[in-house]
């Protein structure tokens, strides 16, 4: 993980962060005395992370799917290009037959 980046200096509870495999993370309250970040993760419940931003109950402390990512590297991920259906469905928009 990030060890130079200090995630009790950024979370505030509210603030909603990003996990390494990209779910979302609502900071419910931060304890900066003892570097430990308080939240929930959509999908998987409550969470507590260190101050480096891994997930505390990891197994033998390895890096993993719930550790938290710094808000510049969570912004990197690009949104897919998509087409809307009244184009896809245009007779006249051939590129989308598939015979």
């Amino acid at each position: 993980m990030n060890a130079s980046f200090d995630f009790v200096a950024v979370c505030r509870p509210g603030a909603a962060m990003r996990t390494r495999d990209r779910s979302e993370a609502v900071i419910t309250q931060v304890d900066a005395a003892a570097g430990l970040i308080y939240g929930e993760v959509r999908m998987f419940g409550p969470c507590v992370w260190q101050q480096d931003g891994r997930y505390r109950d990891a197994p033998g402390g390895a890096a993993g799917p719930l550790d938290l990512m710094p808000p510049d590297a969570a912004a990197e991920v690009k949104p897919r290009k998509t087409i809307s259906l009244k184009d896809a469905l245009d007779p006249a928009n051939r590129s989308f037959c598939c015979d």
